[in-house]
């Protein structure tokens, strides 16, 4: 009887750790230093792995079928994780992975780069939960506003400019050619009155 094909990398992957661990034996520096370059390596590659079996799982369902209100809770239960190191993958997984909508229609990575450079092994898990973090922040959800006002923008009760500081000298003396009933021209009236 044959193994399953899991059980055949179980094997192998035990058998590589084996003689890996077993070369570090009498090695000299280089070898230690060439040791920790495919440790590293290696653990990148498990993670990438890892990543993906969670985006499977949680497109499956498996973690709810099996009561679990959230897949970081299931994993921290399955492999014995801290709610962190969990939570580093199931962003990821949501990050970096292929999406199926409702309807069944496959959908790319929310980060098609990131996701591009961690296939690659050239980021870890915490570099991709740190741009996550940062895209998702207001500073990334905020549009950048243009430094001109708007073509339709007609000047009517002209902003007048608060003092640079409280007894500072004013920023301009004089009117702005702005409006107060556009938009565009009140923020960047007091913006500029900061």
């Amino acid at each position: 009887m044959s193994d399953s094909p899991l059980t055949t990398a179980h094997r192998l992957l035990v058998e590589a750790i084996d003689a890996l661990s077993a070369a570090t034996d009498g090695a000299t520096d280089d070898d230690l230093l060439s040791v920790l370059t495919l440790c590293g390596g290696t653990s990148r590659r498990l993670d990438r792995l890892t990543v993906a079996t969670v985006a499977s799982l949680e497109r499956r369902g498996t973690f709810a079928e099996r009561g679990y209100t959230s897949t970081p809770a299931a994993l921290g239960d399955l492999l014995g994780w801290e709610r962190f190191e969990a939570r580093h993958r199931v962003v990821a997984a949501e990050q970096v992975c292929p999406r199926v909508s409702l309807d069944g229609t496959a959908l790319p990575a929310k980060l098609p780069a990131t996701a591009a450079v961690f296939a690659a092994g050239h980021t870890g898990l915490r570099h991709v939960a740190v741009i996550a973090r940062v895209l998702a922040g207001p500073a990334a959800q905020r549009r950048r506003r243009p430094s001109t006002p708007p073509p339709n923008c007609k000047p009517g009760v002209p902003l007048w400019w608060r003092p640079l500081t409280r007894t500072g000298p004013s920023l301009m003396t004089g009117r702005p050619p702005w409006s107060t009933n556009c938009t565009w021209c009140v923020t960047v009236g007091r913006r500029a009155a900061r």
